[in-house]
């Protein structure tokens, strides 16, 4: 075992064994966790295999918006939020106003999923084509040959305060305007829904939201909804298409690739503490890994070899 690591699991005992002197309640008492709405089936998933390893914590989460879980824990009404975006430079600088003690712990990785109805051909997205639906500077599908569609872009996104919205808008494209919107939907499995019903329409979801299973009711609006591969420049200047999946958001070869946040802001460690070093260790790791997510840290599986 390399000394860093030893010295760092040191710590971690350290910290553990004085908390219990201390009589903390890392490992008891009650938790609100606010999640985005399309990370919700992952955190729940993560509360119930903590309850299973601690029996006497009760974690309960709760989906919202990106911005409004980030406002609540500024407000310091709740202590644990899981985002799918960092903190911004404003909410930065609202934490240290209300002088909170705010930990960042990055999760997992995640992707953007574009989608299409299927009669629409179009057969791979450039990151410029869209940009320019987003920003609204492609506003028909005739300038799109490929996809045999004809008519105005629908675009459909979830609103202003959604982590999607400000990831398209400031951390993939830098939009000075506000998106204009077909429809604006109240969640992303609502965005997989209008592009079902709309042959005209282009949404963009989490791939967690694409990959999601825990709602059956949607299994026919997915089955009728298309995600589009991307195409990007390589470093010897060759266009080349990369389909969304696990082992290229973790590769990074996929260009909507970004990260997953957990942000906990108790005084002094308690179940958001434990909660949080539990969904970065190896169990909670493996529910990402099983999603379909990559996790930030990759479980691993320990082989015993023998000689006989």
């Amino acid at each position: 075992m390399k000394p860093a690591v030893l010295f760092s699991i040191l710590i971690m005992l350290s910290v553990v064994s004085c908390t219990k002197r201390q009589g903390s309640d890392i490992r008891s008492g009650t938790l609100a966790v606010l999640a985005t709405e399309s990370h919700l089936p992952l955190v729940q998933q993560l509360a119930s295999d903590y309850r299973s390893a601690f029996p006497e914590v009760v974690v309960t989460p709760q989906g919202t918006t990106t911005r409004a879980a980030i406002v609540d824990m500024v407000n310091d009404s709740v202590h644990c939020v899981f985002v799918d975006r960092r903190l911004n430079e404003e909410e930065r600088s609202a934490v240290e106003k209300a002088k909170l003690n705010v930990i960042e712990t990055e999760i997992a990785r995640d992707g953007l999923a574009v989608l299409v109805h299927p009669s629409n051909k179009l057969p791979a997205i450039s990151m410029e084509l869209l940009e320019g639906i987003v920003s609204g500077k492609t506003a028909l599908w005739n300038t799109v040959p490929e996809s045999r569609i004809h008519g105005v872009i629908e675009l459909c996104l979830t609103g202003k305060n959604s982590g999607l919205y400000e990831l398209l808008t400031r951390h993939f494209f830098k939009l000075e305007k506000d998106v204009s919107l077909a429809a604006m939907a109240t969640s992303q499995q609502s965005i997989i829904e209008y592009v079902a019903a709309h042959p005209e329409a282009l949404g963009v979801v989490s791939y967690a939201a694409w990959k999601d299973t825990s709602r059956p009711a949607n299994e026919t609006a997915r089955n009728n909804v298309r995600s589009l591969d991307l195409l990007t420049t390589n470093a010897e200047g060759v266009r080349t298409v990369v389909r969304l999946n696990q082992r290229n958001i973790y590769d990074q070869i996929y260009p909507l690739t970004y990260s997953l946040y957990m942000y906990t802001s108790e005084k002094t460690p308690g179940p958001a503490y434990g909660f949080s070093a539990f969904a970065a260790g190896e169990t909670g790791q493996r529910v990402f890994l099983y999603a379909g997510l990559v996790p930030k840290t990759m479980p691993y599986r320990t082989i015993q070899l023998t000689q006989e």
